[in-house]
Parts: structure tokens; sequence; C-alpha cells
């Protein structure tokens, strides 16, 4: 293999796991290239590493020919499960390298219309109403986001159900919001864009999820007393003197207590899969994507 070639399937490299890797801040679990990377390079590797460790590792280890090979066989495999950005951009990677002979992969039916759709003004405005939601619980008592002052007092049940009723809303903004932004932008909703709705609708869910259980932990840790119920807690207990299953039993209660949020994600999730190709527009939204030229 000549210099140039190896140029070309680095270059292929960098762009593909790039691509494969959107969204995923660094330093991002080796697992995640498990199946694009040769085995030593991986076996190598920290269990949390940067994009460049990668490429360094493959140079000491010449492992560039079985990488290339192995992300190749990977992204024929797994190519409809990517989203449309990543498809378009691996795309790019093949016709800069002039790779498009033996490369196998082409977008689907549906990407071009997909990729028309301002994801990222989506992502924006769900930022925002995210923020608000956030605001929102922290008056309530729940100290949703890092660093956590000391919550406001109020009734543990009280504070889940307000908690999970806010972010039950976001879920649905999410939605309202994305599905806006395709069918303003495409004229209905493609099978790629159904998945990335449900794809955005999931990784709010499980945001909320985390920063809700969060929230509610720290709130019962400056809380002990209301917990006395469960008959392993007295009234001096504190913070500090907290035993592992003293704290064990209240994250278990806590897990009980989200369980509404749990069952209504899923019937969200089921309305995705059930949304007419040409859902009801928020009006709300609307202006915000109106005459907003496409990324692509």
């Amino acid at each position: 293999m000549n210099t140039s070639n190896d140029t070309k399937q680095i270059t292929f490299l960098h762009g593909a796991w790039q691509a494969v890797l959107q969204d995923q801040p660094e330093p991002f679990q080796k697992s995640l290239l498990l199946d694009f990377v040769s085995a030593d390079v991986i076996d190598r590797l920290p269990e949390y590493t940067t994009l460049r460790n990668v490429l360094m590792e493959c140079r000491r280890q010449g492992a560039f020919q079985e990488s290339y090979i192995k992300s190749f066989l990977s992204l024929r495999k797994g190519w409809r499960q990517l989203t449309s950005e990543s498809r378009h951009t691996i795309i790019q990677c093949i016709h800069i390298c002039g790779l498009e002979k033996n490369s196998g992969l082409q977008l689907l039916e549906d990407d071009e219309a997909a990729l028309s759709v301002r994801w990222d003004i989506a992502n924006r405005l769900y930022s925002g109403a995210r923020d608000m939601a956030y605001k929102a619980c922290q008056v309530a008592g729940l100290e949703m986001v890092q660093p956590r002052g000391l919550p406001r007092h109020n009734d543990f049940r009280t504070l889940v159900r307000r908690g999970q009723e806010t972010l039950m809303a976001l879920l649905e903004e999410r939605i309202n919001i994305d599905k806006t932004a395709v069918t303003l932008a495409v004229g209905y909703v493609t099978p790629v864009a159904r998945a990335k709705i449900r794809n955005n609708l999931a990784m709010a869910y499980l945001d909320g999820l985390d920063a809700l259980r969060a929230a509610l932990f720290h709130w019962a840790l400056h809380n002990l007393q209301a917990f006395t119920s469960l008959g392993i807690f007295t009234d001096s207990a504190s913070v500090a003197a907290l035993s592992s299953l003293e704290e064990s039993v209240i994250k278990e209660y806590i897990e009980h207590a989200l369980k509404p949020y749990k069952q209504e994600y899923e019937k969200l999730r089921a309305a995705v899969d059930e949304m007419p190709q040409d859902p009801t527009i928020y009006g709300k939204v609307r202006h915000f994507f109106d005459n907003k030229p496409s990324l692509h």
C-alpha cells in the first residue's frame, strides 16, 4: 500500500469516526468504537479516550489497514441505524478520499429530505424550554443542575408529582418542536425523520430522568426526616452519618416514585411511532423555522 492510499484511509477513518461519534463529548468511552477499530488498539486505550488518541494508537500499532476494513464492514452492517447527518458526512468523506468504487454505501431514499430539517434551530428551542422547565423545578424545591444549592422545603410526593409533570410537558415540547421542524422543511414526516424525533425524545427523557433522580436524592439528603416512616432513620440522622444501606433505601424509594414518569414516556414514544405523516404544526415555534435555509 502506498503513501497516498495510507493518507486517504486515515483521512476517511478520521471523518467516519467523527460522524459515528456525533454529539459525543471527549473523552468518550472507547467501547463506542469497538466495532470500528482494531481490537489491539482498543485493548491499549484507556476506558475513556479521544479521537486523537485512537488515531495515534492506530499509528503506533500499524493498525490503520485493519481498522479501515473493520470500519467499512461495520458501516455497511449498521448503515440504517446511523443518523442522516452521519450518513451524509461519511458519504462526503468517501467522495473526498476517492473511495466511491468499493464503498457500497449511499444515502437512503429520504436522507436528502431529512437533511433539509433545521435540527439546529429545534435543538436551540428545546434547550431554552429545558432551561425554563428546570427553573420551574427549582422553584418547587428540585435542584436539577450542578452546582446544586440548598433545596427549598416541600413535601416529597408533591415534589415528585410536580417534577414529573414538568418533565412530561418538556418531552411533549420536544416532540412538538421536532415535528414542526420536519413538517415545515419537508411537508411530511419521513421514516428517517421519525427515527430522529424518536431518538431526540429518548435523549430528552434520559436527561430529564437523570436530573430528576439526582435532584430528588439531593433533596432527600437535606430532608431525611421526611423518610422516618421507612423505619431506618432517626430524627438525628445526618448526611455525614448516612450508611450505605440507608443511602440505597432512599435511592430505591426514589426509583419507585419515578415509575409513573417512565410509564408516561413509553406512551409518548408509542405516540411518535403512530404519528401521522402530516402532523399538526406547533404554532408557538413556527416563525423560528420560516424562511430559514437548510444546512446542506
